[in-house]
């Protein structure tokens, strides 16, 4: 079944989008064929499904029908898959305050605060406010701008933090970590938004595919893109591997359980439910 919704019905501005990360996400993949950066298997899977994405959104564009493939729904086998999946991606907010408030700013400490208070609702909005005043005198300031993106994202202004992310992809497309949290927040913004889920969704698998191909070093990367390709496309052989990668490159990593957590049960999804063996006989009957 596909979705036949008009594209003036759609959020244009986000094919749009999606068709221009889609199609630099294939002049990077041939950037890293011709760098020998990656393997022939890894290029053939991710140019296959770069091309087929690209002209199904180049189509609704000109076309003016969005005939992409609907998301999948949702079945009893990836429940278990969502729920790890969301949460820990949600839990990122806690994660993301601490780390914006532990990082130096113009004129603090290096505990986050002016005066070295523990941190606080009240220290959270002064960091809000010192930088929000940080980037509007400096634009380019992309460390203040991805701090900035975790103080709003803490406040639930996914909207304002994703701002922030292709803010600093602005400044630097190269920045693998700005990019894979534009792809996280898309996705968490799809689960809250059903009726531009598979848009939303589509983009976010888009943005975080090309995230792994700026840095394949960048851990958190891997673990997003293993939490959507679970979830929503239920390639668990995919969603095992990018677990097994983040786990390589950050065993002890702020995901490392969440990681584990989701291995388990990638793994239990392609096994498929457990076959019932028939008893053996009893001794001594035919």
């Amino acid at each position: 079944m596909t979705d036949t919704t008009t594209a003036a019905g759609t959020d244009r501005e986000s094919l749009e989008a999606e068709r221009d990360f889609l199609l630099r996400s294939l002049d990077d993949l041939e950037a890293e064929r011709a760098d020998g950066a990656i393997d022939a298997e890894s290029y053939r899977r991710l140019h296959d499904d770069y091309t087929a994405r690209a002209a199904a959104v180049i189509r609704a564009l000109r076309d003016g029908v969005d005939a992409r493939p609907a998301a999948p729904p949702t079945s009893s086998r990836r429940r278990a898959l969502i729920v790890a999946g969301v949460v820990a991606f949600a839990a990122l907010a806690g994660v993301a305050l601490a780390a914006a408030l532990g990082a130096r700013l113009p004129g603090q400490t290096s505990s986050g605060n002016s005066g070295g208070a523990s941190p606080s609702a009240a220290s959270a909005a002064q960091t809000r406010r010192t930088l929000q005043a940080a980037v509007a005198r400096n634009p380019n300031d992309s460390q203040a701008r991805m701090q900035l993106a975790f103080i709003l994202e803490s406040t639930n202004d996914l909207r304002g933090a994703l701002q922030q992310y292709d803010e600093v992809t602005k400044l630097d497309p190269t920045n693998a970590q700005a990019e894979a949290q534009a792809g996280r927040i898309l996705y968490l913004t799809a689960q809250a938004s059903p009726a531009d889920a598979p848009q939303l969704v589509s983009l976010s698998k888009a943005r975080l595919d090309h995230a792994v191909l700026l840095n394949p070093q960048y851990p958190d990367a891997h673990f997003f893109r293993a939490v959507v390709l679970g979830n929503e496309f239920q390639d668990y052989a995919g969603a095992m591997n990018e677990c097994q990668r983040y786990l390589l490159l950050a065993p002890n990593g702020p995901w490392a359980d969440s990681a584990r957590q989701l291995l388990a049960q990638a793994t239990s999804a392609l096994a498929g439910p457990p076959t019932t063996r028939p008893a053996p006989p009893r001794k001594g009957t035919p």
